[in-house]
């Protein structure tokens, strides 16, 4: 008689069926959130696309505007053109910028007043800035360049999905900018 042999008897189809569904059980969380988190970075990716589309917009039309549009103090010469190139573009996906910022370098000579930024009043849940670094300077761009950013509140670009498992996008914002040559200096 050998003393070890019932350690060695196999639990059999009962005793492993606990088992698997322990597994099921711990590793259904996972997966789930995994399934989500990939839907929901995607939907982002992909509307993000239409947040950069919509900067595009905006910058060819800030690169068109005349020297006089560009330097007035007026809102409705040059931030508002350019906004509503913006809101066009973002439109036709349901959304609206929160904040759009116009920066410009064109030489003194041709806008007075150059460098400068013009914003709309932000609706942003948080602080939506330009970006850090500087537009190109004149001796790389001898004309100047605009670059326009437009941000937008990341509620309108997917459900917030995760928020059910702890990780939340509420209170973001998702931001492009697109720099273009001032078409209308001759530097």
């Amino acid at each position: 008689m050998r003393r070890d042999s019932h350690w060695k008897r196999s639990a059999g189809p009962k005793g492993r069926r606990g088992i698997v569904v322990l597994e099921f059980i711990l590793w259904t969380p996972v997966f789930v959130i995994l399934l989500v988190s990939i839907v929901e970075f995607g939907l982002i990716w992909m509307n993000l696309q239409q947040v950069k589309a919509a900067a595009n917009a905006g910058a060819k039309v800030a690169s068109e505007l005349t020297t006089a549009q560009l330097s007035s103090g007026l809102a409705a010469n040059n931030i508002d053109l350019v906004e509503d190139a913006v809101q066009k573009v973002l439109g036709s996906a349901y959304m609206t910028p929160c904040r759009v910022i116009l920066e410009y370098n064109p030489p003194n000579t041709c806008v007075p007043g150059s460098p400068g930024t013009k914003a709309t009043t932000s609706s942003c849940p948080v602080a939506c800035n330009a970006p850090s670094s500087s537009l190109p300077s004149t001796t790389d761009i001898p004309g100047g360049s605009v670059r326009v950013t437009v941000c937008v509140n990341i509620n309108q670009l997917t459900p917030n999905l995760l928020s059910t498992f702890g990780f939340s996008i509420s209170n973001r914002n998702a931001k492009m900018s697109t720099t273009l040559p001032y078409e209308n200096c001759d530097g």
